[in-house]
């Protein structure tokens, strides 16, 4: 049971070893993300605000509450979900999406059905929202074009924030004018510095949860013409770098393009793809790959 905070005194002990492997191993089996010793600090700082809310007298109880207790289980979600979210930023490296707009004004007439779109480890909404604009921008210019924007996480918060649609005004900082207009809503408050995702561009973005690791992958078999996954295989093993390659290829169409971040490597040790730029890379057709 949580405890009551009626006469508890709150401890700040520190994070003892044993309890960071034990996280460690959680965060990585669950996620696949890893949490070496580099990250004790922020391990502790975010489980703090965990042990606070729930009144836990040190950190060391909120820990055996979450693993050694029935009652735990729920809570071991909001500990995943508070180590595991990643910054984000409209128009964030901002040329990935100079190059999605030449590759879409170059191959327009190659795409006669949807094209789909997937912001894999979407954090909080900013780069579908920023895909969602993209993709309507290009729709005002070739009316018949079709498209869908899928964006999934594993943070159960960072989900609830995309949904809400609802930014501090210092957010929006890299979208153009011209955009926020179109999009882009002001709160009629002046003491009020949020922004709201219009309707026009929410009804164009679907939010949904996703496992990396664990999750079941069949669905998306060959489903997207573009997949963003930036920034997020970085917190991952090679394994599993080398699995989501694999997964990713087999989700994209033939010519597909997936983008991952700045800061990353892609591990593709079956040469399932091509470099076009660094961080860009195609989907080799099955039939121009040799096995």
């Amino acid at each position: 049971m949580i405890q009551s905070s009626t006469f508890q005194t709150i401890k700040a002990d520190p994070l003892h070893e044993n309890d960071r492997l034990r996280i460690a191993e959680f965060i990585e089996s669950t996620a696949g993300i890893q949490m070496p010793a580099t990250k004790k600090t922020l391990i502790e700082s975010r489980l703090r605000k965990r042990q606070r809310a729930l009144s836990f007298e040190s950190l060391r109880s909120y820990i055996a509450f979450v693993f050694d207790t029935a009652d735990g289980e729920k809570e071991r979600l909001h500990l995943l979900d508070a180590l595991t979210t990643n910054k984000t930023e409209f128009y964030r490296e901002a040329q990935h999406f100079e190059f999605l707009r030449a590759h879409l004004q170059n191959n327009i007439n190659t795409y006669n059905g949807e094209f789909k779109v997937w912001s894999a480890g979407c954090s909080s909404g900013e780069e579908a929202y920023t895909l969602g604009i993209e993709m309507l921008e290009f729709q005002r210019e070739f009316p018949r074009f079709s498209f869908a924007v899928n964006a999934t996480d594993i943070s159960a918060s960072c989900l609830q924030h995309a949904k809400r649609a609802v930014y501090h005004h210092d957010k929006i900082e890299p979208v153009d004018m011209v955009l926020r207009r179109r999009y882009l809503l002001r709160s009629r408050s002046k003491n009020d510095n949020s922004v709201k995702m219009a309707p026009e561009l929410t009804s164009v973005v679907n939010f949904d949860f996703f496992n990396l690791i664990t999750g079941d992958w069949s669905p998306y078999h060959q489903q997207f013409s573009v997949i963003f996954c930036r920034n997020v295989m970085i917190y991952f093993n090679q394994d599993d770098r080398a699995r989501l390659t694999q997964r990713f290829y087999q989700s994209l169409d033939d010519g597909g393009l997936l983008f991952i971040g700045h800061s990353e490597t892609l591990i593709d040790p079956q040469g399932l793809f091509v470099r076009l730029r660094p961080t860009i890379y195609m989907k080799k057709s099955v039939y121009g790959r040799k096995d």
